[in-house]
């Protein structure tokens, strides 16, 4: 939905690819979620209100971001679509990350990765790169490199070339990180 217009800049965080871009896509997304009559799908507003919070997310307006997306993850769970619930959680995860609190964005990837572990094995990957680059931030790179590897296997398995670059991307700058850390420990060899 929003897709063409995010990015990811070199700390592998989603930015706009063009920022009055997205800023005027959001608005389109909530004039049609206003719209929206209150007996309308609720599979519809929770689309809806995932990618605006996905949007406020990349222009950086936390609070809008956590708000529509914890709207978005309540309507997944009401209608019982736990993939969805995956999906959103991960990206509330990642607004709770954005904004700074790291206990309710690791709370967030646990609950996603072991939603998926055990009834969505198809978005393990998914949840162990967001994870991953969680961990990275947060300084443990030897768990985020962990979950990095796993995903890798996985995505490799599935065959799936541009998911492999990614992951391959988040374990390059992962193994940077690590290559940093022994160099100021133990200075240049």
């Amino acid at each position: 939905m929003l897709q063409h217009l995010i990015d990811q800049d070199e700390s592998l965080r989603m930015v706009p690819t063009d920022r009055n871009e997205l800023t005027t896509a959001v608005g389109q997304l909530n004039e049609e979620l206003r719209g929206l009559a209150k007996e309308a799908d609720p599979a519809r507003a929770r689309v809806l209100t995932r990618w605006i919070g996905i949007g406020q997310m990349c222009l950086g307006n936390h609070e809008e971001a956590r708000t529509f997306l914890r709207q978005s993850l309540d309507l997944a769970a009401a209608i019982g679509n736990t993939r969805a619930a995956v999906a959103t959680g991960l990206n509330l995860g990642d607004a709770h990350r954005y904004a700074g609190d790291v206990q309710a964005a690791d709370a967030l990837y646990r609950s996603a990765l072991n939603t998926a572990r055990s009834q969505h094995p198809e978005l393990v990957d998914f949840v162990l790169q967001y994870t991953g680059k969680h961990l990275m931030e947060r300084g443990d790179l030897a768990g985020a490199q962990a979950h990095l590897q796993e995903a890798l296997r996985l995505r490799i398995a599935k065959g799936e070339a541009g998911l492999v670059e990614s992951t391959q991307a988040a374990l390059a700058r992962v193994e940077l990180l690590i290559d940093q850390g022994s160099v100021a420990r133990y200075g240049e060899a």
